[in-house]
């Protein structure tokens, strides 16, 4: 081997001995710059293990891993469900952007025309029942509801509202201002009157009516009197 390749290997051998000197610089310098992060690191690290300490233990770890392979099959099944809800929200998902902004916007206009403001209204009239009427005060008072829904079913009469406007306007007309006193020959005068002839009419089948229902109120006392003293023997 001439001089000439001795010297030119030796070259080669001393510029890889230069880099790996200065690799080797690079990572002591790197060494020196990590150690006190890593140090620093390591105490914040124990500070936070040291932290939880108390509330955390090895045989927990070791007991959580037993109930969890135990309870595989749970776990299996759970995420399976997950996936059937995950499916059955991606087919709602589309239905409901649809349909929440059309109930938001139907909400808005049940608002706006005030249905909540009477919906909160009539709770705070419940509550004020509540508060004055105890519950078997309100339990007695369910007939009397029943009669009421019925003398509104009654209302639906043409008839009827027409006989009940009539006569309420009546009322409101009726200046009492102008009212004369009248004796038993005015009465007989104002007869005259086809309207006073009418009324008159009208007041004696209402009398005849009521002398009907008037037959019935002992039948109905008698029923009351039965339900008392059935509640009575039931106490």
């Amino acid at each position: 081997m001439s001089n000439e390749a001795i010297m030119e290997r030796l070259d080669k051998i001393e510029e890889n001995i230069a880099f790996l000197t200065e690799r080797a610089k690079a990572t002591e310098e790197l060494k020196n710059d990590l150690t006190p992060i890593m140090h620093d690191g390591f105490k914040v690290l124990m500070s936070e293990f040291g932290s939880i300490e108390h509330g955390f233990q090895l045989e927990d770890l070791t007991e959580f891993i037993k109930k969890m392979m135990v309870s595989m099959k749970n776990m299996t099944y759970m995420l399976d469900k997950m996936e059937d809800i995950i499916d059955l929200w991606k087919t709602i998902a589309p239905l409901l952007q649809h349909s929440v902004p059309q109930l938001i916007e139907y909400m808005d206009t049940l608002e706006q025309k005030g249905v909540f403001d009477t919906y909160r209204a009539m709770i705070e009239i419940r509550a004020k029942v509540a508060e004055t009427y105890g519950v078997e005060n309100i339990r007695n008072m369910g007939d009397s509801f029943v009669f009421l829904v019925g003398m509104l079913e009654k209302l639906g009469d043409p008839k009827v509202r027409m006989m009940i406007e009539g006569a309420a306007n009546a009322f409101s007309e009726l200046d009492l201002t102008t009212v004369k006193p009248t004796g038993p020959l005015g009465m007989v005068g104002g007869m005259a009157s086809k309207d006073a002839k009418r009324g008159l009419g009208i007041m004696l089948e209402m009398t005849k009516t009521l002398g009907k229902i008037g037959l019935e109120v002992p039948k109905v006392d008698a029923l009351a009197n039965q339900k008392a003293a059935a509640k009575a023997a039931a106490k």
